[in-house]
């Protein structure tokens, strides 16, 4: 099995061995969580400290080589990703719907020190999250498939953790990649004369990285982060006892991930409006948040939910229940430069009450510089 091919813009001639192997077992990547070394939390950034928000080592990472080659089973895959502990974690990072517009996504990473100028993995005991979409809509669908990969290898070295998760456009390229939804990643195969099996058929490392994405992940046991949001109406358990018979079984054709009120797909209420402009439809999601042991969801795929267009926020700050994080990087929501949401004290996550530590990360349209906010 190849390492994870390092065909990024912005990375600079790798040298030529692996030296290990990490298994990676369907937690969309990552590894075991890292253990807390630490006897207290590092210091909360204030909001106009954008260059603290991100604490790590100023070391660059050890990387010897090329990262160790990967071992992804779709077979293995657990349907939701649970990391109830997060207290060994300094923050929790999230972002989503990057739709291969891997330029933006790089310099965003680099700027909030995630990762280094060339694309290897730099923050310590930081946990990203992926809300899925990665892929279609932009120039670059491979290049930010090749670099997940990538930080899921390298990110156990600095105590840290990578989880990317499906989104509804990963489930419907699995499901059928001649959609015309699809139709810049596969200009973008042909171009590099590539088939679509590349990203489909498991016999080639992307295809096996894309079909081990979990559906959702449940993190300090509190709160779920997943593409769209909209938890289906039945019991926890049974919900993620079918995620993973469905993802195991590589039916990416099921109600459970495409039906337009999945988990993936859900937009509009029974009426076709915005469920998120419905104050019933808030309140039966929360309710069932409740249920459910939850106290928020962290989701993507809306760019304009919550009347937030370019940004990540809360549908109600005061409780921060809800909150949307699709900051409108595809073409289509206006290409805008990107923003993380930040858990900056993680051991809040564990609690079934707001956070008070969140922040927002990225850069504005037409200022250079980066900018964070409390949420």
């Amino acid at each position: 099995m190849s390492a994870p091919c390092v065909r990024h813009r912005l990375y600079q001639g790798a040298a030529h061995a692996s030296l290990f192997a990490i298994l990676l077992l369907a937690t969309g990547c990552g590894s075991t969580p890292p253990q807390n070394t630490d006897s207290k939390l590092h210091e909360p950034p204030r909001a106009e400290q954008a260059a603290a928000v991100v604490p790590t080592s100023d070391a660059e990472p050890k990387t010897d080589a090329e990262p160790p080659e990967e071992i992804v089973s779709a077979s293995g895959n657990v349907g939701v990703a649970e990391i109830p502990d997060v207290s060994a974690f300094r923050q929790v990072v999230a972002l989503s719907d990057v739709h291969g517009m891997f330029a933006n996504l790089a310099r965003l990473l680099s700027a909030c020190r995630i990762i280094t100028p060339e694309g290897h993995w730099l923050a310590d005991r930081t946990l990203l999250i992926v809300t899925g979409d990665s892929i279609d809509k932009g120039p670059q669908s491979l290049e930010v498939i090749d670099l997940w990969r990538t930080l899921c290898v390298e990110a156990p070295r600095r105590r840290s953790r990578v989880v990317v998760l499906l989104g509804n456009h990963e489930a419907e390229f699995l499901a059928n990649p001649h959609k015309k939804k699809s139709a810049a990643l596969r200009d973008e195969l042909k171009t590099q004369g590539l088939d679509v099996e590349e990203v489909t058929d498991s016999t080639h490392p992307r295809a096996r990285f894309l079909r081990s994405l979990p559906l959702a992940a449940r993190v300090g046991k509190r709160w779920l982060f997943c593409h769209a949001g909209w938890i289906p109406k039945m019991d926890y358990a049974d919900f993620v006892a079918q995620a993973q018979s469905v993802l195991q079984s590589g039916d990416y054709e099921s109600d459970l991930l495409l039906d337009e009120s999945s988990i993936l797909e859900k937009s509009v209420d029974s009426e076709g409006e915005k469920w998120w402009k419905s104050a019933a439809e808030v309140k039966d999601l929360e309710d069932r948040l409740t249920q459910d042991g939850l106290y928020g969801v962290v989701f993507g795929h809306q760019p304009a939910a919550f009347g937030l267009a370019a940004a990540v926020g809360a549908y109600d700050a005061k409780d921060a229940r809800l909150i949307k994080i699709d900051s409108g990087m595809a073409p289509d929501a206006g290409s805008h430069p990107g923003h993380l949401l930040l858990f900056t004290t993680p051991e809040e996550l564990m609690r079934n009450q707001r956070p008070a530590h969140i922040f927002s990360s990225g850069f504005d349209d037409g200022h250079p510089e980066l900018r964070t906010r409390p949420l």
